[in-house]
């Protein structure tokens, strides 16, 4: 009886140790499997990255403005010749967007070797002086603040503070999109006041905007114009028969302070008088 026992015991054992070895070549052959394929990957991403097959031959860059294709480039991190597999879109998109220029981008890869950029730039409309300068596009957004690289022959807009701004829920303030839908008409060269004769917009919450130039407008010198708030394309109606009147006048002396804000009446003064302020008894109403 107890030999029995024990040649069992000894069979069991047996067996665990038979067990244990197969369970110790099984994963010593899984391990070598793993690595064998990790290094056959290895080569092939190897071989992959070092094929010129793959190598960028068309770096295609769309919708930049003031930024150069090398601009382009080198803020995404991409070099010519540079494997297109080895590119990452996701952050080389990152990259683009970093820079305040871009208000959007998108990046395509076409096998064999090609990458196409597109971007959108932001067009500076205005300068907005709330204390620091700052750069506004034509959807008024502010998107850079103002530095020495940066364009100055915007028109530079006063009286507008950090609450004109939009934050979270709360949108831009009438006073702000007043200014904006201003400059937008002013966008167009063939506008009877474009932005490039602007020199700054002067912002009052209670009474509007005033506008001072900074050239002739037609050949007509005006100083200021005081367009106050909303009806914009009529009151760009009656300063444009007032231009062609000073034009045609015989007495072309220039217009030293124009009063719009009110859709029934017209105030002009001329250069000859002396004050710019609307109620001054030197204009002269039309």
């Amino acid at each position: 009886m107890g030999r029995t026992i024990y040649r069992r015991d000894s069979t069991i054992r047996k067996m665990k140790k038979d067990q244990f070895r197969r369970s110790c070549k099984n994963l010593f052959m899984g391990m070598l499997a793993v690595a064998l394929m990790s290094l056959f990957f290895i080569l092939c991403h190897d071989i992959i990255v070092q094929s010129l097959y793959f190598k960028a031959t068309t770096l295609e860059v769309s919708g930049n403005v003031r930024l150069s294709v090398n601009d382009v480039l080198k803020t995404a991190h991409i070099k010519p010749d540079e494997n297109v597999l080895m590119i990452n879109i996701p952050l080389a998109t990152k990259y683009l967007l970093s820079n305040p220029w871009i208000s959007s981008a998108e990046i395509r890869r076409e096998l064999p070797g090609s990458i196409y950029i597109s971007i959108k730039e932001h067009r500076a409309l205005a300068i907005l002086d709330i204390g620091k300068k700052f750069l506004m596009d034509t959807d008024g957004n502010i998107f850079k603040e103002v530095s020495d690289s940066d364009p100055t022959n915007l028109p530079i807009v006063e009286g507008i503070d950090y609450s004109d701004l939009p934050a979270g829920d709360v949108g831009r303030s009438s006073s702000f999109n007043a200014v904006l839908s201003l400059l937008n008409i002013g966008k167009n060269d063939t506008a009877v006041l474009p932005n490039r004769r602007i020199r700054r917009i002067k912002v009052d919450r209670e009474s509007g905007i005033t506008i001072y130039t900074t050239q002739p407008i037609e050949n007509v010198t005006v100083n200021a114009i005081f367009i106050g708030y909303e009806d914009y394309p009529e009151k760009f109606v009656r300063l444009k028969k007032i231009i062609t009147y000073f034009k045609t006048s015989r007495q072309n002396q220039g217009i030293d302070w124009i009063d719009l804000h009110q859709m029934n009446r017209v105030v002009v003064t001329p250069l000859m008088a002396s004050s710019p302020s609307p109620g001054s008894s030197d204009h002269k109403e039309i």
